[in-house]
């Protein structure tokens, strides 16, 4: 993942006024054959802050998507909501909705990882995620979009960011089986964010020996991730054993001092 950008400057296309800004009505943006896809999408962001609903066909958009998720982008980057009292938070979660909505899964893969390249962006992305993963109707297609980047290699450390920040312990039961396989033998970022992730499920037992596995890692960092989880596990006799077998050879000391309250 490219290094974050600081974000949300750029333009901003309001002008002076007399008073209080007023929220433009649907009615502003009548549809015609040359219509500018920016007015498209306000009239689909505007629908879903009034009614949680696009107000329009999307599959009549399908063409369109990937134009309608630039101008998400652009106006992430750019903090251009304001005028529709929109907030990025807003802009992000109608966003997702009607890429989800609109079964344009690719555009919203390429919406995460584009979104992902600016550090106040991909914030709002998360945020934007959790609050959608508490809803039925979004959750297994954030999950599927997320699975899929997973698992493709130039957008793995993306996905994992996102999993690890998201923190859904149904998404962390769905990845499992991947999340373990890059937890034991990722690198860096990557294996940190899967550790993160899969500790939710810490108690399943693959789960747990693979924690168990990882405290006589090569990597310090990798060993102290490891035995900070397993330290909330130290009635487990298993776990107790593991941190007992590892304390004698163990050499960083912050590590020996949990793995000593463990085995205790």
């Amino acid at each position: 993942m490219n290094m974050p950008k600081e974000a949300f400057g750029g333009d901003d296309s309001s002008g002076g006024g007399d008073g209080a800004k007023k929220k433009p009505g649907l009615s502003r943006f009548g549809l015609s054959p040359d219509i500018n896809i920016r007015d498209v999408f306000w009239k689909l962001m505007t629908s879903y802050a009034d009614t949680k609903k696009p107000g329009m066909e999307l599959s009549t958009l399908e063409n369109d998507r990937f134009s309608l998720m630039r101008a998400a982008l652009s106006v992430l980057s750019g903090k251009q909501g304001e005028q529709y009292d929109l907030s990025p938070g807003d802009i992000a979660e109608y966003s997702v909705m009607m890429m989800v909505d609109g079964h344009w899964n690719d555009a919203l893969m390429s919406f995460l990882v584009e979104g992902a390249e600016e550090q106040v962006v991909r914030k709002e992305m998360v945020h934007a995620l959790k609050k959608l993963f508490g809803i039925e109707a979004y959750h297994a297609a954030i999950t599927e979009v997320c699975s899929a980047l997973l698992r493709k290699q130039d957008t793995t450390g993306v996905a994992l960011y996102y999993i690890a920040e998201v923190e859904s312990l149904d998404m962390a039961k769905a990845l499992r089986k991947e999340l373990m396989i890059i937890a034991r033998g990722g690198i860096g970022e990557e294996q940190m964010n899967a550790i993160k992730a899969i500790a939710l499920i810490k108690n399943d037992e693959d789960v747990k020996r693979s924690f168990m596995v990882l405290l006589s890692h090569w990597d310090s960092q990798t060993r102290l991730a490891a035995a900070e989880v397993l330290k909330d596990m130290k009635d487990d006799k298993d776990v107790k054993a593991a941190a007992a077998k590892r304390l004698p050879v163990e050499t960083d000391a912050k590590i020996k001092a949990i793995l000593g309250s463990i085995a205790q």
